[in-house]
């Protein structure tokens, strides 16, 4: 068998030594800009070389690491573009970059005018737009793992994992509305692993289709007792596996044409819900009209393992998929309050760069102030009381936004409704929030809509993050590995760290393991970022 240059190239060049070293400086230096420490010694490397380096790693065409390379490619233009951002050479080899990968929505953000260098590369470009066009839009286009989920939807069954910022649900909503749009009379039901899921994909349906709901007779559905489900009418059902379990019993002829089953690694979890998801698909599959099985998983290693549940003998292997791409990546930091270090993770080597010492007593607040400058932060703690303890710390520093209408309407709100002394209302008027399970269901989806507005910047959660409510921020501050009591996993893990970083806002975001209690181990957090997940298995 022959050896190609591009597989000489592009083999093992994550480990060659010259990359490592310039990727460690640009790392030392972006951790320098991000926190404001003063640039006394930023390390010194060759610009050119790291353009370079960039641009060919973007055309890898590695069999096995190539999305891993184009993912590394589209970081080092990134922060860059962070620490040079006038920089012609910067911007041009990040045309180059995010082009090669696919990644137009990155091109649009950076309102970059990269011009490709011959009429060859312009007309291959124009092809390659042309096949990631999402349909029924009249601009944006899909990345190339997008579109090869999209053209898999309509398998009798499929099942692909990916990571959380590759807009899995979003390709889902595409292709049902593309349907819609095509004069299919059929229903769909999305399966979301928790009730705070169904109002926003719910919502996010509604807005996707608008009047086509009327026009095509469809209805969007979010409780399997709901009136319209005894009319006339084709449907789009957002729900649990509990709702749509009872739903089914309860109406054991109704057709149902595609499944998709959302955060599909619930199913292996040790979670009380998995026997729920378990008996939906057994009681479809069983039918004479099975409908259509799509799951999609963040980040597993084998979600063919999904399709095993369903009573058929096609063994199709096309019909799953893995994929690594990101369209945006995360930087991960880990703050240790006690030994008063700050360290960030090489992704490519597997070790830490050393960015700064911390003087005596600092504490979260000083820590997240200026990383978490003019961006919108989550902070992530396993206890409730925490959540609230850290929120009322940070608010301390934080200036009452008097000329904010919709933030001092919520803190009146909650003065009148709730306790005139209620914490949060307080809180609120400066731009911060806690979301915990004991609020309110109406007062946490205004807190989710005002942080998505940006009107609220800081807000301090508990595993209602982890269980998948979509809030995606610049900045993750992570105080704890455990998710209530419970260590969290390598899925939980990964999953939180791909709600940091907004395609909308920017290619990358920033993760911060924070140890502030002796009794926080260290290591915990270092095996949580370089553990691979494992492949998923049944536990019942």
């Amino acid at each position: 068998m022959s050896t190609t240059l591009g597989d000489s190239i592009f083999k093992d060049i994550e480990t060659n030594e010259y990359l490592q070293e310039i990727y460690n400086a640009i790392l030392f230096n972006y951790s320098l800009n991000l926190f404001g420490i003063p640039k006394k010694n930023p390390a010194e490397f060759n610009l050119v070389d790291a353009l370079r380096f960039a641009d060919l790693l973007s055309k890898s065409t590695d069999p096995t690491k190539s999305e891993l390379h184009k993912v590394w490619a589209q970081e080092i233009v990134a922060l860059l573009n962070t620490l040079y951002p006038q920089n012609e050479s910067v911007e041009f080899v990040m045309g180059s970059v995010l082009t090669n990968v696919c990644n137009y929505r990155g091109l649009s953000l950076h309102q970059n005018t990269y011009v490709p260098n011959n009429t060859f590369e312009e007309a291959y470009e124009e092809y390659k737009k042309s096949i990631l066009k999402i349909p029924s839009q009249s601009e944006g286009y899909f990345f190339k793992s997008q579109r090869a989920v999209f053209d898999s939807l309509n398998k009798e069954r499929f099942s692909y994992s990916g990571p959380t910022s590759m807009g899995k649900s979003f390709v889902m909503r595409i292709f049902i509305k593309e349907q819609i749009i095509n004069g299919f009379q059929e229903n769909f039901a999305i399966v979301v692993p928790t009730k705070a899921l169904i109002n926003e994909v719910s919502s996010r349906i509604i807005t996707d289709l608008k009047e086509l709901l009327a026009e095509k007779n469809y209805r969007v559905v979010t409780a399997g007792g709901a009136i319209s489900l005894q009319q006339d009418h084709n449907f789009v059902l957002v729900l649990t596996p509990e709702r749509l379990l009872y739903l089914l019993l309860e109406r054991p002829n109704f057709k149902l044409d595609y499944l998709f089953i959302d955060e599909a690694h619930k199913i292996s979890s040790k979670d009380s819900r998995s026997p729920f998801y378990y008996k939906i698909v057994d009681l479809l599959s069983k039918r004479d009209d099975k409908p259509h099985f799509i799951f999609s998983s963040p980040n597993i290693p084998n979600p063919d393992v999904y399709l095993n549940l369903i009573n058929t003998s096609n063994d199709d292997i096309s019909e799953k998929m893995t994929t690594s791409y990101s369209p945006v990546s995360q930087m991960k930091y880990i703050i240790d309050l006690v030994e008063k270090e700050v360290k960030v993770h090489n992704d490519y080597s597997k070790e830490f760069v050393s960015v700064a010492k911390l003087k005596e007593n600092v504490s979260l607040t000083q820590m997240i102030k200026p990383a978490g400058r003019d961006s919108q932060n989550i902070v992530y703690c396993s206890a409730t009381s925490k959540a609230i303890e850290y929120a009322l710390d940070y608010a301390n520093s934080i200036k009452t936004q008097e000329d904010n209408a919709e933030l001092l309407a919520l803190s009146r709100e909650i003065k009148g409704q709730i306790h005139a002394d209620y914490y949060l209302a307080d809180l609120l008027t400066k731009g911060v929030a806690y979301h915990i399970g004991y609020l309110p269901a109406d007062i946490r989806l205004r807190i989710e809509d005002l942080f998505k507005k940006g009107a609220i910047k800081t807000i301090f959660c508990t595993s209602t993050l982890v269980e998948g409510v979509n809030l995606p921020a610049d900045n993750l501050f992570i105080t704890s590995y455990k998710n209530g009591l419970s260590h969290m996993t390598p899925v939980e893990f990964r999953n939180l760290v791909g709600r940091v970083g907004r395609i909308e806002f920017n290619l990358y975001g920033n993760v911060f393991l924070t140890r502030i209690e002796n009794n926080v181990e260290p290591q915990k957090y270092v095996d949580l970022i370089e553990t691979e997940i494992p492949e998923q298995n049944f536990h019942w």
